[in-house]
């Protein structure tokens, strides 16, 4: 089994950037001077993503959902055999992975699994 904590970052166009997670062991909160330097590295935003090290669920949670509605963007959700996207509209919808992650980006947010 990989990490015992959440691992959490952002997914831009080309780069994987992961940052630190602040959170409890059952909860991610990124470090918010690394976020805010992640964010303005200029790049296109694609996702936030974060693990799930204690479920091999790949859903939102429902602090997930309330981040959510925050942060606007794609989530992506780490498992130790999975990983799946969702974004609210109305509800929590899934996204096919595949039109949203290049095969390269979505090997390497499988390896933060490791």
């Amino acid at each position: 089994m990989g990490t015992l904590k959440e691992k959490c970052g952002i997914v831009s166009d080309n780069d994987i950037i992961e940052i630190s997670n602040l959170g409890g062991i059952f909860e991610f909160q990124c470090d918010p001077v690394e976020l805010y330097k992640a964010l303005h590295r200029r790049e296109r935003i694609i996702a936030l993503f974060h693990t799930h090290p204690f479920s091999k669920c790949c859903y939102p949670s429902s602090t997930d959902k309330i981040g959510m509605e925050l942060w606007r963007v794609p989530w992506i959700i780490i498992g130790e055999k999975c990983i799946r996207a969702f974004r609210l509209d109305g509800g929590v919808v899934e996204i096919d992975i595949n039109t949203l992650l290049s095969q390269e980006l979505y090997n390497r947010l499988m390896k933060l699994f490791e």
